[in-house]
């Protein structure tokens, strides 16, 4: 045996506690605690949890599998088993016919096929999935299984993002809808303004930090397009932005841009037309919308889009539109830095460090270097290509040599740029936009004819679509060559036309509001195939996704409605405080105070600043912009987890990826003192590392820095390995000796160093030992043999040749030794 390869053999053991299980599989992991004790402690709950779709990489002899088929299928839950394909062909896990849907045991290729296929998009849409690691595959003994977890992983971020990028649209549309108050002038009046200058768009990437000063120092012949996690950092060097721009609908948009609230007064807020609502809810200062107001009209065709899949994206778009000629891109970088940091300083990000555990893609810089990224960052470089390619009048310039190198964006050193001003202040630039107090009250009551114009609308398309679901049921019964059933055909294809035709815009609305309720009516089935009762159950399907979505898109309009009215509230002559007080707290817009008091202040209303529920309400407010209990503050606890650190260094070493290891190595450092995984990995790292820079002494000296008790099988095996390249024999015998104790499978080799160690009795007790347990092992019987033939044990020799032959009639090897034998 090689002790650098993995065998996966056909030998079953039985545990102290009754248990079969695959020994070159899981090692001894089940012979000093049971398998339904060991999984308890390491899955605890999780692995039940409700509503989720359980990926989980390996079935550990069997046993994990069998352990979820004891319990109960949680509500609303799934279970799919990644497994090596050599695992499988030994083992049958029988699934009873009541589970088969809930519960699938698959090879990587049928996973890829599996998740490709749709059946579980929803649960990756809604972020509603985990992903769990056997006993085996963590073990680190059996490489493929690290692999293995990466090819799990890395299918299902490609997949997840894929599909939220076409599954989102609920999201944007409410948030869109929620923004009808706020969303007043568009970003359009800006349009060709500065045609032939140049401007600066700031990310939120580290490469902001290699031209921060130059920014400082040239600032007064810039004009600044920032990402709005960046503006306050701006604001406080002095070189407030004159554009600040947000588009993401997550709740969490607030927490990662709460910083740029106190900006209002220095800055253009340019937001797309479905950002989250706390965002321009709470924004005090003046704004302009991206895309389009309603959804339903086309009202804002000319407007600037929002594009994405970043706000980096978008932030380039609005450059472009507004007539930019050179736009100089920095803090864009579509990868991580050279230290594996993925933001700029003062993003939460960036104080959170790199990710120990993620295993990314990784990309050519413009300085010819690789470097880190992810599946979105890869989108969204593919995205400005398509910009850049599409706008070739806009010069885009990325001012960072570490940047991704992106087809259409070249790179220059800032030394070499040439600045055409725009001449510009920021408060110039909102000198040209409208103040929006004193139309608000028009804007809010035409918002308001246009939403009860659409629930109207609304209103018909439901009565239309359960007029067509009940002519359809009506059909199933009548014979579909009879002129009857023509008859309701025809009515149905009436229906399609009045909603097709009358309501039109309001359709592609609930269309794209129902993208995934929408899917289910398509079918990979070519149409000649199609059966009768298969068409009339498609017409039942698509009709009942346009009621129930009409039906959600009303209760989303009446929302729509109260939140215009609440709005018409505050600009009320008597301002009925209790009910805005309540109405802010629960649509979480707590700030809303802060605008109000201004609104009504332009508009020479009153209002008891001094009431106690607007204090209150106020306080509220200010906890939002200083909390750190939210989640997205905890990003540095997350980055420092290495629970698939293990899977990214085989993976970087595997694919010969230095720079990968360096990273991960410095990233580690700082945790080895009091952290015996984190010494462990970082040595392993330094290891493969090492061996990758053709030094197996070096690599050697790391793994022996280890603390004994603290090194694996996979140190062990390794320290072997490199033993045997070394030609320390002694060392590979001390190696043996412990390393033995995880698997018998090592028991072979440590026989052959045993006797290179001229330890012939013990080595031969070693193979009579194995043999005992694995009398069919052909290979150790024909090293035996050699061996007691090398001793001038003849007859031992023959005996342990001949037990092959009666093994395997047809092996090749023994008869060839027994021949040597007789000579």
């Amino acid at each position: 045996m090689n002790v650098s390869e993995s065998v996966i053999t056909n030998q079953f053991a039985i545990s102290n506690f009754g248990e079969y299980y695959l020994p070159s599989v899981n090692r001894n992991t089940f012979e000093k605690i049971d398998s339904k004790t060991a999984f308890k402690k390491r899955f605890k709950e999780a692995i039940f949890q409700e509503d989720s779709l359980h990926i989980i990489v390996g079935i550990d002899s069997g046993l994990l599998a069998n352990y979820i088929l004891e319990h109960p299928i949680p509500t609303g839950s799934k279970y799919i088993f990644v497994e090596l394909n050599p695992v499988l062909a030994l083992l049958n896990v029988e699934i009873d016919v009541d589970k088969q849907k809930q519960m699938q045991i698959l090879t990587f290729d049928a996973f890829q096929a599996e998740i490709e296929s749709g059946d579980n998009d929803l649960y990756l849409i809604k972020e509603q999935y985990m992903i769990h690691h056997s006993f085996a595959s963590t073990l680190g003994i059996i490489e493929e299984y690290s692999t293995l977890i990466n090819l799990v992983d890395k299918q299902l971020s490609f997949r997840a993002v894929e599909r939220k990028s076409h599954f989102e649209q609920k999201t944007f549309l409410i948030q869109q809808l929620k923004n009808l108050a706020d969303n007043q002038y568009p970003a359009a009046i800006l349009n060709g303004r500065f045609t032939g200058k140049t401007c600066i768009v700031i990310g939120g990437g580290p490469s902001l930090d290699e031209h921060f000063d130059w920014i400082v120092d040239n600032y007064h012949q810039l004009f600044v397009i920032t990402v709005s996690r960046m503006a306050s950092r701006l604001s406080h060097a002095g070189i407030p932005a004159h554009i600040i721009v947000s588009v993401d609908p997550q709740d969490f948009s607030f927490e990662v841009n709460r910083d740029m609230m106190a900006l209002t007064h220095e800055s253009l807020f340019v937001n797309s037309h479905h950002v989250n609502h706390r965002l321009i809810s709470q924004w005090l200062g003046k704004s302009l919308y991206l895309g389009s107001k309603l959804p339903w009209t086309d009202e804002d065709a000319d407007n600037i889009p929002t594009v994405g899949p970043t706000v980096t994206n978008s932030a380039v778009r609005i450059a472009i539109e507004l007539g930019f000629s050179d736009i100089l891109l920095t803090g864009a970088d579509f990868c991580y830095s050279s230290s594996g940091v993925s933001h700029a300083n003062g993003a939460v990000e960036a104080n959170a460090g790199s990710n120990n555990s993620r295993i990314g893609e990784w990309v050519e810089t413009y300085a010819g270097n690789i470097a880190e990224t992810i599946v979105q960052l890869i989108y969204a470089g593919q995205a400005l290509t398509e910009d850049a390619l599409a706008y070739p009048q806009a010069n885009i310039i990325n001012l960072s040599e570490n940047a991704a190198k992106l087809d259409g964006v070249t790179h220059q050193k800032v030394e070499s740029i040439k600045l055409k001003p725009a001449n510009i202040s920021p408060e110039a630039l909102l000198d040209l936009v409208p103040d929006y107090a004193a139309e608000k009250s028009e804007h809010l009551n035409k918002m308001i004819a246009e939403v009860k114009q659409a629930i109207q609308d609304l209103e018909q398309i439901k009565a239309l679509a359960s007029q067509a679901i009940e002519l359809n049921a009506q059909a199933r019964d009548i014979e579909f060559q009879s002129k009857k059933n023509q008859i309701i055909v025809s009515k149905i294809d009436k229906i399609e036309s009045q909603l097709q035709n009358k309501y039109s815009a309001l359709s592609q609305v609930i269309k794209f509001y129902g993208y995934y309720e929408f899917s289910k009516f398509l079918t990979t089935q070519e149409s000649e195939t199609w059966s009768i009762e298969h068409m009339q159950n498609m017409t039942h399907r698509y009709y009942e996704a346009f009621n129930t979505l009409a039906i959600e898109l009303l209760g989303s309009l009446n929302q729509t409605i109260e939140n215009l009215t609440i709005r018409q509230l505050e600009l009320a002559e008597t301002a009925p405080i209790t009910k805005l007080v309540n109405h802010w707290r629960q649509s979480e817009q707590p700030g809303r105070v802060h605008n109000v008091c201004q609104l009504r202040k332009a508009l020479n209303l009153t209002l008891d600043s001094d009431d106690a529920r607007l204090q209150q309400i106020a306080l509220e407010y200010q906890d939002q912009l200083t909390s750190m209990e939210h989640p997205y503050f905890s990003l540095k606890k997350a980055n420092m987890s290495l629970h698939n650190t293990f899977a990214k260094i085989v993976d970087l070493y595997k694919s010969k990826n230095k720079t990968g290891l360096k990273q991960l190595i410095n990233s580690i450092e700082a945790m080895i003192a009091a952290d015996a995984l984190a010494q462990r990995l970082y040595y392993l790292a330094q290891s493969y590392l090492a061996i990758l820079s053709d030094d197996n002494l070096t690599a050697l000296s790391c793994l022996q820095k280890i603390e004994p008790d603290n090194q694996t099988e996979v140190e062990k095996k390794q320290i072997l390995v490199l033993a045997l390249k070394l030609h320390d024999i002694n060392l590979a015998e001390q190696t043996l000796e412990q390393i033995i104790n995880y698997s018998d499978e090592y028991l072979p080799q440590y026989a052959h160093i045993l006797t290179l160690q001229g330890k012939n009795q013990q080595a031969l007790n070693i193979y009579l030992d194995f043999l005992d347990k694995y009398p069919t092992d052909i290979s150790v019987l024909l090293k035996l043999g050699i061996f007691l033939a090398e001793m001038g044990q003849i007859d031992g020799a023959r005996s342990s040749f001949n037990q092959v032959l009666v093994i395997d009639p047809d092996n090749l090897t023994a008869p060839n030794y027994l021949q040597q034998l007789q000579a």
